[in-house]
């Protein structure tokens, strides 16, 4: 498909404006660009909503959203959702663009935390969402990152010392290993975080400090909520970021929303929810739609698709509260999946182990040794930066070195982000066409007198899901019914006004063999007979409207006579 922008390097707060302002420029009619609010450094946090007015306006058709950067640093998910915007706005006139715009909206919030990533990628350190600090009011004592030897990156120090717990590995020096127990004779190391300490007391160990910036927006949405002390990142109280407040409120407001995609980094995994206990206590139904539609994201990606709490975090003693995933599905009953980009484990050879657990000492010297071969090998030895001799203001000679782990672990090297935008961007179409859609069949008129006619018709849910979206939906009643309205005429039997409540989606009708063949089985109603009867004149024009937020609205126009 046809693109505008060349995708090897990550995009700037500006360039970003820039671009999305242009998009309005050059479609007026398909987009509107509107913002979730100012950040506190003045920036916006950027709404785009897109789709075809020919066909019905923003609210009346069922919402698809893709969301990036609620992590700062993890802006190859930014460039997933900007290669999106890119692929939809160029290929608008195209199958299977034009299809999906005339029966969709599009929402795209392509960096939630514009601060965070400016910061980011202007500046050497790491960053987890927002430069503000917290959870501590000032700089606390201890070690600090700082690029100390000026080339653009914190990577690591080494300290020779008799109690040092590591040593150089023999197989490859650029590696630091485990001193064993009974090794007494050799050289002996500490390895830090490169930087310097703050409030240093010459006679005390090195401790490195809490972080400055210690919000994690996505600790910080109300479902599953624990403050600090067991949460780290969680925030003063659920929400009191005014990003995640900001994307919170977006969901609320957007009654059409059925799906989100958050775009992450890094690891190459799609993940669902829940997060903060078992899928297997969750909704049988949701969850088997969840893994059918993540089986097209493996498709397309290579990635798995994971629970988050059974396979994602597996048996590793984490615990992740507050995640604006289970906010989404949990309060707003929606159909969302996590995209953690870039997976340099999976390519250098180092496979995923299902469900996680911590890795012992030597899967982690191997995963070192792997990733090292694929930076020599893959990415032109760039990433590894040899261990160079350092005159330390505090402790004397040193050696930095280490992993450019911005830049090679975390995301992307910039030669991959293409191959690694394309891949999501094909799911995402394909995502799109599972939204609840639906249609009117077999409309028929029969007069019943001189002046009466019964109009009949049937209602029916074209997609693989239910007008519901999610049985959360509906058990926390964010999904509304079906409103079937019939205007024109005078109603004198039915309602011209009602509520016929939900359709299912096909992914409902099971399908068995018998060892004949496939035959399907309709386990809930994906279709509604509707019926009227109504006074008026050959002629009149009766108008059939049957609508909800999230399957959007279809209408009939009847001649009577």
């Amino acid at each position: 498909m046809k693109t505008q922008y060349v995708y090897d390097h990550y995009f700037t707060y500006d360039e970003i404006t820039s671009a999305l302002r242009q998009y309005k420029h050059d479609y007026p009619d398909l987009c509107r660009l509107t913002t979730l609010g100012t950040t506190p450094e003045n920036r916006e946090i950027w709404l785009i909503e897109i789709t075809d007015p020919e066909t019905g306006t923003f609210e009346d058709k069922p919402g698809f959203a893709v969301t990036a950067n609620i992590h700062a640093g993890e802006v190859t998910g930014n460039c997933c959702a900007m290669y999106f915007l890119d692929t939809i706005f160029n290929n608008a006139k195209e199958e299977p663009v034009c299809s999906l715009l005339k029966k969709y909206t599009i929402y795209c919030v392509p960096r939630i935390s514009p601060d965070g990533s400016e910061y980011y990628l202007t500046n050497p350190g790491m960053i987890r969402s927002v430069p503000r600090l917290y959870p501590f009011e000032e700089q606390m004592p201890g070690l600090h990152p700082q690029d100390l030897d000026g080339d653009g990156v914190i990577r690591q120090m080494r300290i020779k010392r008799p109690e040092g717990a590591l040593k150089i590995d023999p197989e490859d020096p650029r590696i630091m290993i485990k001193r064993r127990p009974d090794e007494v004779t050799g050289d002996f190391y500490d390895v830090y975080s490169e930087g310097m300490i703050v409030d240093k007391d010459p006679e005390e160990e090195i401790n490195t400090a809490p972080t400055a910036f210690g919000n994690d927006l996505n600790r910080n949405f109300p479902i599953s909520w624990a403050p600090e002390h067991r949460q780290h990142g969680a925030g003063s109280y659920a929400l009191s970021n005014p990003e995640s407040a900001a994307l919170a409120e977006f969901m609320d407001k957007h009654k059409n929303l059925c799906t989100i995609m958050h775009f992450h980094t890094m690891g190459g995994q799609y993940l669902y929810p829940p997060g903060y206990k078992s899928g297997k206590d969750s909704n049988r139904e949701d969850m088997k739609i969840y893994k059918e539609i993540g089986k097209m994201a493996t498709e397309e990606s290579g990635y798995p698709c994971w629970n988050v709490r059974d396979e994602y975090i597996g048996n590793t003693p984490e615990e992740i509260l507050g995640l604006m995933d289970d906010f989404s599905y949990f309060a707003m009953g929606l159909i969302n999946f996590t995209c953690e980009c870039w997976d340099l484990d999976k390519r250098a050879g180092f496979d995923y182990i299902v469900p996680a657990r911590e890795l012992t000492e030597e899967e982690a010297v191997n995963q070192l040794r792997l990733r090292l071969k694929w930076i020599d090998e893959q990415n032109d030895g760039t990433g590894f930066k040899t261990w160079t001799k350092f005159d330390h203001p505090q402790l004397g000679e040193v050696e930095i070195g280490g992993f450019d782990y911005k830049h090679v672990i975390q995301n992307a090297p910039s030669k991959f982000i293409q191959q690694e935008v394309e891949k999501h961007t094909r799911f995402l179409l394909r995502e799109m066409n599972t939204l609840p859609h639906l249609y009117l069949k077999n409309t028929i008129v029969t007069a019943v007198g001189n002046t009466h006619y019964r109009i009949e018709t049937t209602l029916a849910n074209a997609s693989y899901l239910p007008t519901y979206v999610t049985k959360e939906a509906v058990a926390t009643g964010r999904a509304q019914e079906i409103i079937a309205v019939l205007e024109g005429a005078e109603v004198t039997e039915g309602k011209a006004k009602q509520k016929i409540g939900h359709l299912n989606g096909y992914w409902s009708k099971g399908s068995y063999g018998y060892g004949l063949g496939s035959i399907t089985v309709n386990h809930a109603p994906t279709e509604k007979k509707l019926s009227w009867v109504v006074e008026g004149k050959p002629g009149d024009t009766v108008t059939i409207t049957c609508s909800c937020p999230r399957a959007g609205k279809v209408q009939e126009c009847i001649t009577l006579g």
